[in-house]
């Protein structure tokens, strides 16, 4: 088992290559005033043993960022699902079922702040490396016009390729049509391999004339892994840690 690996055996069922998923989801928020990071690592690991199990799921992101100036903890969730009907699925779940709190919705939280989530259509997705060497992520949300699905499925080649002439550990390109945004999801070992001007605007078409509206560089608080958790292994992993907390709550039975 490896150190960032959290419960019976090591990651399992997690190969480097192409990833078929249609669809991802990403969240992203403060978090109020007084929530510890060890209260909030207990709280998601608790509550992962029931979020996890939604159909789909192919893996989970939660990023860690601590804001120098305002002092908030950013949060959230990159997650990948195999089919359209998985995301939109867990999406309905998470917003009209799902309470940790009586009378709560989940996304009503009193410490979830100015939540940002949205549904993704996925033009291509690859890990180059294996997931106990993802430790750090990006994120980035780009505004568009025209019309960016064929664009973005061309365009797909290029990032994966430039992805991996950088090095990282894997590259999530997604599309938003509603709201005419563009993701770029990239993880990596270290956060300097993850620094430095965004790449992505290049590798687009000039039409479409995309425009940043989001970017962030983040620790990777934790990993869900229902495919290793379906297959014996870990079914989290915390690859962080040190210097970011492991659970204090048992590890999930296998």
């Amino acid at each position: 088992m490896t150190k960032h690996a959290y419960g019976p055996g090591p990651i399992k069922g997690y190969d480097v290559g192409p990833l078929s998923m249609e669809a991802a989801f990403t969240s992203d928020f403060p978090l109020a005033d007084g929530v510890g990071l060890q209260e909030i690592v207990d709280k998601q690991e608790v509550e992962r043993r029931v979020m996890d199990a939604r159909p789909g799921m192919y893996a989970k992101y939660m990023p860690s960022r601590f804001d120098p100036l305002g002092g908030r903890h950013h949060t959230g969730g990159r997650y990948l699902f195999e089919t359209w009907a998985d995301v939109l699925d867990y999406e309905r779940f998470t917003s009209q079922e799902l309470e940790f709190e009586p009378g709560v919705k989940f996304w009503s939280r009193p410490f979830f702040l100015d939540v940002e989530r949205y549904v993704w259509r996925v033009a291509g997705a690859h890990n180059f490396a294996p997931l106990d060497t993802h430790h750090v992520s990006r994120f980035e949300r780009l505004r568009y016009e025209g019309d960016a699905e064929a664009a973005l499925d061309r365009a797909w080649a290029r990032v994966r390729d430039e992805a991996e002439s950088r090095g990282l550990g894997g590259a999530w390109l997604l599309h938003q049509p509603e709201h005419r945004l563009i993701g770029l999801h990239t993880i990596a070992a270290a956060a300097d391999e993850l620094a430095g001007p965004s790449w992505l605007g290049p590798l687009l078409p000039a039409a479409l004339r995309a425009e940043p509206v989001f970017d962030r560089v983040s620790a990777l608080l934790s990993l869900w892994l229902p495919k290793s958790r379906h297959a014996g292994g870990a079914p989290s992993a915390y690859p962080m840690s040190p210097p970011l907390p492991l659970p204090t709550v048992a590890p999930q039975e296998v």
